[in-house]
């Protein structure tokens, strides 16, 4: 159950919000001329059509994070928005030979929601900002650990506000044990005797200011020391004493632990905390639920074995939908994709000797390979000399045709024959090359996991990560990809169509 504090909470409200929005448009288009629309199950019919136009092309312009409402670009985003959807169910209603129903509740949409939909996102912005508070959150575990949640938090414009960190024995530094040893925690006695702390991060410092009362002469500051902008402070040593000391005087309404740095009475106290109100989380699934991704530096078989999800895309209900819904699209993708699949086998025929299409071993489901299809966008014999090879930037094997196709991603139509033939699906991990297969097995940790779903077009991964060319890159395309395999859902696969549609319209990820 999702609580107001998951930080998905600002999507919810608003995607609540352009619902209200287009429903109201559309019953207003529904009595502007009465005698022209029909009767009540058209009405409906119509709004079923507009709903989902509308709320996918605000999606895909990025409208429903907080982070890229900036002012102008945000109005010219939903003209966009609207603009495309607009097109989108015209076309449809032209198709079908639907006018009055349709087009009354249309033309309302689209007078009236660029100007609605544009104030609804600034005036909630702008209260969210002025009115709510994040909620404060301490973590207990090890320096790292602190520094992996701190990467997982929004901090553009955070749900939480991480208080600190209360270190546990194992990861705990000498440094940090001597000074909890030998010395009171500042921001904590201060808080002790009811005064309120923050901390407040800039370049090179985290800065802890006990803030006296409106009386009070002054403020007191005491600068730490640390390496970047994320650096969590320490709260002292992760004991239960500690720790109810640290949720009593600050406040906290989020404790996350690391696994294993759990103790009997730690686990007894965060047990009563919980019936308490306050939410407790282990670091792994906060993470993955705050940055939709597995972070690879905490993941561990004892999790894997344990946690919720990696079922769905075992169960036959949910393979029979996928596999129906991918054969349906991609046999209405190739259909309406052929004119350009031609001009684009003319171009790289004009443009360079060779084929037209390009047929390479690739990896798939449980490390099976099978024959990838592309339009070839590479010179023939490319890798002779040095073998096979990540693409890189300004690529110099790359043909000018292929590098318009790479940029539009029209390189990637065949694949959707790899679709129909059952070797892939629309949503998936990449499938990559057998040579880097063997490589990035023995370098990083899990990565067969990705090969218990079939590879796909596109992925989440790609549509969160930029074009991955270097070993780092694949580890952090591969905490997405596990994020994706651990959460699979039809839910899922939506979205990350519909940031393929971003991806390919903005022209990101490509080389």
């Amino acid at each position: 159950m999702m609580h107001w504090g998951h930080p998905c909470r600002d999507k919810v409200a608003l995607f609540l919000g352009d619902i209200l929005l287009i429903t109201v448009a559309n019953v207003a288009g529904w009595y502007v001329h009465p005698a022209a629309t029909s009767n009540a199950a058209q009405r409906v019919l119509s709004l079923l059509v507009l709903l989902p136009a509308f709320l996918s092309a605000i999606y895909v312009f990025d409208l429903y994070s907080l982070a890229a409402l900036n002012g102008l670009g945000t109005f010219f985003k939903v003209i966009a928005a609207v603009g495309v959807a607009g097109a989108f169910s015209d076309a449809f209603f032209h198709l079908l030979q639907w006018q009055n129903p349709g087009y009354r509740p249309l033309e309302m949409c689209t007078l009236i929601l660029p100007a609605a939909t544009y104030v609804w996102r600034r005036s909630y912005f702008h209260s969210s900002r002025r009115f709510r508070t994040p909620e404060k959150l301490v973590v207990v575990g090890s320096v790292s650990d602190a520094e992996i949640l701190s990467a997982a938090v929004d901090w553009i414009n955070p749900p939480y506000h991480v208080l600190g960190m209360l270190c546990a024995e194992a990861g705990r530094p000498e440094a940090l044990e001597r000074q909890a040893d030998s010395e009171p925690l500042t921001q904590l006695s201060a808080t002790a005797i009811g005064l309120p702390v923050s901390f407040s991060y800039s370049a090179g410092t985290a800065v802890a200011m006990v803030h006296e009362p409106a009386s009070s002469a002054g403020v007191m500051e005491m600068e730490m020391p640390c390496e970047n902008a994320e650096v969590v402070p320490d709260l002292g040593p992760a004991t239960s004493e500690n720790l109810l000391r640290v949720v009593a005087a600050c406040n906290v309404k989020v404790v996350v632990v690391r696994t294993d740095a759990m103790t009997l009475e730690l686990a007894g106290l965060l047990t009563r905390l919980r019936f308490n109100g306050i939410q407790v989380y282990s670091l792994l699934d906060f993470c993955m639920r705050a940055s939709e991704e597995l972070p690879l530096e905490i993941l561990n078989e004892f999790w894997l074995c344990v946690a919720d999800g990696f079922d769905l895309l075992q169960a036959r209900f949910f393979r029979r939908l996928k596999r129906l819904a991918d054969i349906a699209l991609a046999a209405a993708g190739l259909l309406a994709a052929f004119p350009f699949m031609i001009a684009a086998a003319i171009a790289i025929r004009l443009d360079s000797p060779g084929p037209i299409l390009f047929r390479q071993q690739r990896v798939g489901w449980k490390g099976r390979p099978f024959e990838l299809l592309k339009f070839r966008s590479m010179r023939v014999g490319a890798e002779k000399a040095r073998g096979p090879q990540w693409a890189a930037v300004n690529d110099a094997r790359i043909t000018k045709v292929g590098r318009i196709l790479r940029k539009t991603h029209f390189d990637e139509l065949p694949q959707m024959i790899n679709i129909l033939r059952g070797e892939m699906s629309f949503v998936g991990p990449r499938p990559e090359r057998p040579e880097f297969v063997g490589l990035l097995n023995e370098s990083i940790s899990f990565y067969h996991l990705r090969h218990y779903v079939l590879p796909g077009i596109t992925g989440w991964a790609q549509v969160n990560y930029p074009y991955g060319a270097s070993m780092d890159d694949a580890r952090r395309k591969l905490q997405y990809d596990l994020y994706y395999v651990c959460n699979a859902s039809p839910l899922l696969d939506l979205r990350t169509l519909l940031r393929t549609a971003r991806v390919v319209l903005f022209r990101r990820g490509s080389r």
